[in-house]
């Protein structure tokens, strides 16, 4: 096509009325759902960083413990070993607590507030 009749169809299309409308609320429906993507990705985010730095401190706290009482680690180390069951089911429980918290909560609330 040239340029002329690439003109000329744009102007027919530009001055004539569109066979749709829009709801009035559509930009508000938008911008909700962008401002909720959003917000999804901020907290998983948040969630993710501090239990990054939670796992960072406990090896730091750990690596302290290693330099300074090499003995307690060991049999701080071996308690896990004997006991792995309890243990892993409270980290699992703790990791839920949190996730729920900084993600979970923050969605369903945020999703009832704006509905």
């Amino acid at each position: 096509m040239r340029k002329d009749e690439l003109t000329e169809i744009l102007d027919r299309s530009l001055s004539g009325k569109p066979d749709f409308r829009l709801p009035v609320d559509f930009a508000q429906k938008v911008t909700t759902s962008i401002v909720r993507r959003e917000r999804w990705k901020t907290d998983l985010l948040d969630y993710f960083s501090l239990t990054a730095i939670l796992v960072g401190l406990i090896a730091a706290a750990s690596g302290i413990y290693y330099l300074l009482d090499k003995e307690l680690l060991i049999r701080t180390l071996n308690f896990f070993e004997s006991n792995w069951v309890p243990v892993a089911f409270l980290i699992f429980i703790l990791n839920f607590v949190l996730f729920a918290d900084k993600v979970l909560l923050r969605l369903l609330f945020s999703h009832w507030k704006t509905d």
